[in-house]
């Protein structure tokens, strides 16, 4: 996991190109309509500024009395310098002969430069207007003018003004102004990849250190393995809404798995105390659940704890008849409790004999009964004992003999069989879980059988300095092909449900001791179980 939380920060570099890629592609669609918008006002701006000029001159009194030369030149001397908006002025006479001009730029002040104004200029004042925003006629280099009439005080035309730009002056305010912009997208720029270095490195923080796809991965891997647990998991959040929810405690609630997320816990499991660990904030370790009636099940609640606050809880739900009949089971505590169950119904059969026997007065045969069981008894346990140096075995063949006897089946140890007590090629304790599954799996195979069949169950254990054989013989029906492959699965069974575990746990047990399981079967004949273990296991 070291590894992945060290990985190429190509995920965040995506992040950050991706980020900057936003914000250049905002910054060239604000600053382009920015630019634009203010080149539409600068535009705007020009046209009042020249129009304004032109209307002023035109409307001031040394104008309105007749435009000479002498005294157009004096009045552009004396206020159309100032004007540094304005790169050219003219005034005209009323046939539209320049008579006075002035260049703000060159600081040429000759008419002889202009040519007369056109019929378009003249014609458009004809008409009675008074402000032409026109390029057709303007002086050379100029790109925007502004012509205005001069009229006296009577009406009459006496004249023309015409204020102008220069194409030079345009582009030297527009550079400026796009200058200006890419400043602003530079430093945006500069700010905007600032600012989503920060934000990956706070994702990157998030998200513990993990670079992006190896948090989805191992979250995806941590998610199967909980959905995979045995044990059910559901957890709510600080407002009870169910946030999780594993298979297994699907199976355990009743509860549709996708259906239940998000949902508000009361809803889909409304006797549930799970909420309490939050208001307490203490958790609470095997709680019996009376509210689930069809299994038993106990329950952990721990509360989730984050920055000081309870911002959930968690519960942990075990079946508890699962793991106690699987803990006898590995254990072996159910093969010696049948045993014992076997021994004392057999033990209470004898002693009803007797009883009757002492009723009937006949102290004699009592007698007789009582020493042949005794002789009997003393011979099958040394018969085991003498082969089977393990007392826990001994105990549990001697258990299994009584049982059979129960069954009318009948029971037989090899007399080759010899085991010592030191489970050199398999612990005790497992070694009670094959036998004892073994043996109740032949007899179960056993109480099929007609009864005028005989039924019998051979068990040998062989054990010699390189290593364990075991096998356990029946003369059962036999397995059919169909059902060979599947009888050491877990959960499979033709014996009905809740079976299924005890050829399941034979195997895993041999498998992790490097041991091998052969069955030899034929339908009708019966059905032999062998099991090798050698000292390299």
């Amino acid at each position: 996991m070291r590894e992945e939380k060290k990985a190429s920060p190509k995920i965040y570099f995506q992040v950050r190109k991706k980020l900057l890629l936003g914000i250049v592609i905002a910054l060239l669609l604000s600053l382009g309509v920015s630019f634009l918008l203010n080149l539409i006002q600068e535009s705007r701006s020009w046209d009042q500024t020249l129009s304004g000029a032109a209307q002023v001159v035109a409307n001031s009194p040394s104008m309105t009395e007749g435009p000479s030369p002498d005294t157009a030149n004096a009045y552009i001397q004396r206020t159309v310098r100032n004007v540094s908006s304005v790169d050219v002025f003219a005034i005209y006479d009323k046939d539209g002969a320049p008579i006075a001009f002035y260049d703000l730029a060159s600081g040429a002040d000759d008419p002889a430069l202009l040519d007369p104004l056109g019929e378009y200029v003249t014609g458009w004042f004809s008409q009675g207007n008074d402000i032409l925003l026109y390029n057709g006629e303007a002086p050379s280099g100029a790109d925007r003018c502004a012509y205005a009439a001069i009229y006296s005080e009577e009406g009459d035309l006496l004249g023309y003004t015409m204020a102008g730009i220069y194409m030079r002056s345009i582009r030297a305010m527009t550079l400026r102004m796009l200058l200006f912009h890419l400043l602003a997208c530079v430093i945006a720029m500069l700010a905007g990849s600032f600012l989503s270095l920060r934000l990956s490195r706070d994702i990157k923080q998030e998200l513990l250190g993990y670079e992006p796809d190896a948090f989805r991965k191992l979250f995806l891997q941590r998610m199967d393995i909980l959905d995979a647990l045995e044990e059910g998991l559901l957890a709510i959040d600080e407002n009870s809404r169910i946030t999780y929810l594993n298979r297994a405690a699907s199976e355990v609630l009743r509860i549709d798995q996708s259906a239940a997320l998000g949902q508000p816990l009361k809803s889909v499991y409304p006797r549930s105390t799970i909420p309490r660990v939050m208001r307490t904030g203490l958790p609470e370790y095997n709680i019996s659940l009376e509210s689930i009636t069809h299994v038993s099940i106990l329950s952990d609640r721990l509360p989730l704890w984050r920055e000081g606050r309870v911002e959930g809880a968690v519960a942990i739900f075990r079946n508890r008849t699962e793991v106690t009949q699987l803990a006898q089971d590995l254990t072996g505590v159910r093969h010696i409790v049948e045993a014992l169950r076997a021994y004392t119904h057999e033990f209470t059969n004898k002693l009803h004999v007797i009883l009757g026997l002492l009723q009937l007065g006949d102290v004699q045969r009592a007698e007789e009964y009582v020493l042949r069981i005794t002789e009997s008894r003393t011979q099958s346990m040394e018969y085991i004992g003498d082969r089977i140096r393990d007392p826990s075995i001994a105990a549990l063949l001697i258990g299994k003999a009584y049982r059979a006897a129960e069954l009318d089946i009948r029971f037989t140890l090899d007399p080759a069989s010899t085991l010592s007590s030191n489970g050199q090629f398999l612990p005790i304790s497992e070694l009670i879980t094959v036998l004892g599954n073994l043996i109740e799996n032949a007899f179960d195979a056993l109480r099929a059988m007609p009864t005028d069949l005989p039924s019998e169950v051979t068990v040998s254990i062989r054990e010699g300095a390189h290593g364990l054989l075991l096998s356990v013989d029946d003369t059962g029906p036999g397995i059919p092909e169909e059902v060979k492959p599947h009888i050491f699965q877990r959960g499979f069974s033709t014996k009905g449900d809740g079976r299924g575990t005890g050829l399941a746990l034979v195997y895993d047990t041999i498998q992790a001791y490097n041991g091998t399981i052969r069955v030899e079967t034929e339908v009708g004949v019966g059905t032999s179980f062998i099991i090798t273990l050698d000292d390299h296991t």
